[in-house]
């Protein structure tokens, strides 16, 4: 009876989780989506290679009524820069990719087996 009740709160501890909350872990360290440049470079040390992504502009659009037609109005917002930091977790492990936008860890994915020595021991 106490596995049932154990396998039972694990399911709904799973189920309770927010969608897409995601998490890497390297070493001892733990960065999550929100988490910035900054910090992932502190708890996981520098990534096995980086990639410029280019810029990602959110547009805006503004719409103007002066009586009729309709006008549509679509103006610029911030550019952010993008950028793609890849982790070598080793053989046993996974590549993982971390993308940025502007500073700030939006993705975390995963892209087949890493190969060799991992990289994600943590800071070093």
């Amino acid at each position: 009876m106490g596995a049932i009740a154990a396998v039972a709160v694990a399911a709904v501890l799973v189920l309770t989780l927010p969608g897409g909350a995601q998490a890497f872990r390297c070493g001892s360290g733990l960065v999550k989506v929100g988490d910035t440049t900054g910090k992932v470079l502190i708890e996981c040390g520098p990534p096995t290679y980086k990639e410029g992504a280019g810029t990602k502009t959110k547009e805006k659009s503004v719409k103007i009524a002066k009586d009729m037609p309709v006008e549509r109005k679509t103006t610029r917002g911030a550019s952010r820069k993008v950028q793609r930091w890849f982790y070598n977790c080793g053989e046993h492990d996974f590549l993982y990719i971390l993308t940025f936008e502007g500073g700030v860890l939006t993705k975390e994915e995963t892209q087949g087996y890493g190969k060799g020595k991992s990289d994600c021991e943590g800071a070093r």
